[in-house]
């Protein structure tokens, strides 16, 4: 699939989605958002794309909103926050209904998403990047919650979801100054899993994401993230209850028989599509 937009190439089980507006820095304008946003939902139903890359085209991974799209919604009456999603993200009807939105969608599909961070993460692109179940970054990657810089606030509910990624001292600093991160210190505050050479970015991220493509069963992921996500409100004895019935389960399927065939053959796991 091919978007002036957006590119999403696929291969080898793994998708990967292309911001690509690169002389606007892939700020997301209304166009890119929704191509961004119909993409994902076609991913989601796509069981032979078993992980996606997000990345941007050029020097940025994305600049944050469009600056013009920004001026004409401040003048309309009502910005409509609603509009950050749109009916294609409708059908992602497995996913609880308030992840059914741009910033959200990448918890929203099944799939494991890798962000690619290639350079600035501003703004919107920091909830983008933030969505993403795993965050590698350029070394000369940097990311920055410009909002209050902006005379705007937390987006995208970034003061929930910031502070259970890096700790609420580190997305505190990060909200309320609206100063950049450099990559080393996303690495050292957990918002990047790895920092890489630039010209090794997109190799490792696409062999990370082949690896899971490869190697990990597709239930399996859509379970664990699904868990995750159900943890952030769960005590902890919901949270044991709920994975003692998903191990029960699990033990009843083709792919826990699979994958105890290869552990015991000595091969890798031939998983069926999620």
């Amino acid at each position: 699939m091919a978007d002036e937009v957006l590119r999403c190439d696929i291969d080898q089980g793994v998708a990967v989605v292309t911001l690509n507006r690169p002389e606007r820095l892939n700020a997301i304008s209304l166009d890119l958002g929704r191509a961004y946003d119909a993409c994902m939902a076609d991913l989601a139903f796509d069981r032979d794309v078993r992980a996606i890359v997000i990345t941007g085209a050029g020097r940025a991974f994305c600049g944050g909103a469009d600056a013009g799209t920004l001026n004409r919604l401040a003048t309309e009456d009502g910005f409509g926050l609603q509009s950050l999603g749109n009916e294609s993200l409708e059908r992602l009807t497995d996913a609880p209904e308030h992840l059914r939105r741009r910033y959200f969608v990448a918890a929203a599909v099944p799939q494991p998403v890798i962000a690619a961070v290639n350079g600035l993460c501003v703004g919107a692109g920091l909830s983008l990047a933030v969505s993403c179940d795993v965050r590698l970054a350029s070394a000369e990657a940097y990311f920055c919650a410009i909002f209050a810089r902006r005379g705007l606030v937390a987006e995208s509910a970034l003061a929930w979801t910031l502070p259970r990624l890096i700790g609420r001292a580190a997305a505190s600093d990060m909200l309320l100054s609206g100063r950049r991160i450099d990559a080393a210190t996303a690495l050292r505050i957990g918002l990047a899993s790895e920092v890489l050479a630039p010209d090794a970015l997109l190799p490792h991220a696409l062999a990370y994401a082949r690896d899971i493509a490869e190697n990990v069963s597709p239930r399996s992921a859509r379970i664990i993230k699904q868990q995750l996500l159900a943890g952030d409100t769960q005590t902890l004895p919901e949270a044991l209850e709920e994975s003692v019935e998903a191990t029960r389960a699990s033990l009843a399927t083709a792919d826990f028989r699979e994958g105890l065939a290869a552990m015991r053959e000595k091969r890798a796991a031939r998983f069926p599509p999620g």
